[in-house]
């Protein structure tokens, strides 16, 4: 990866789960702060997913996001799901989500799935990235989203 930017699992690496969670604390985005729980399951949990990963600038945290098996929609038939995927608004434009994605795609494969899905209102976000749209849906709450796939990379 471009300089030093490296992405790294929080189970693997459980010393950044402090760094983390002050992190999204301090991010100010209200879609992160409840993630605890999950991370909690990704770090302390014995199932595959769900899995948190961190990006790194050297030490520094610039970037998160999860690979997890349901996401909070009515629909339950599709997995695994790449979700609250964040790069440090300091950190945009340097096409460092794509790296992300890419990592995302590259473990859903190592776990045997043939695609990998989010839900976005990002128009034209993640098309750029390959990701098809396959529908629409609503989260629990019942805010509408749109589903995407991409092929998981083998």
């Amino acid at each position: 990866m471009e300089n030093n930017i490296s992405i790294i699992s929080l189970k693997d690496f459980p010393d950044y789960k402090q760094a983390l969670m002050e992190y999204v604390e301090k991010s100010g985005i209200g879609w992160l702060k409840p993630l605890s729980a999950i991370v909690d399951e990704a770090f302390w949990g014995n199932k595959e997913l769900p899995q948190c990963y961190i990006m790194l600038n050297d030490e520094r945290i610039i970037g998160y996001y999860q690979l997890v098996e349901l996401e909070l929609i009515m629909r339950k038939d599709l997995s695994p799901w790449i979700t609250c995927v964040f790069i440090d608004p300091q950190e945009r434009g340097r096409h460092l989500s794509s790296k992300l994605l890419e990592h995302g795609r590259t473990i859903g494969g190592k776990l045997g799935y043939p695609k990998v899905y989010l839900t976005t209102d990002h128009i034209q976000f993640y098309e750029k990235y390959g990701f098809r749209e396959i529908g629409l849906d609503k989260f629990i709450t019942g805010h509408p989203t749109k589903i995407y796939e991409h092929d998981a990379i083998r």
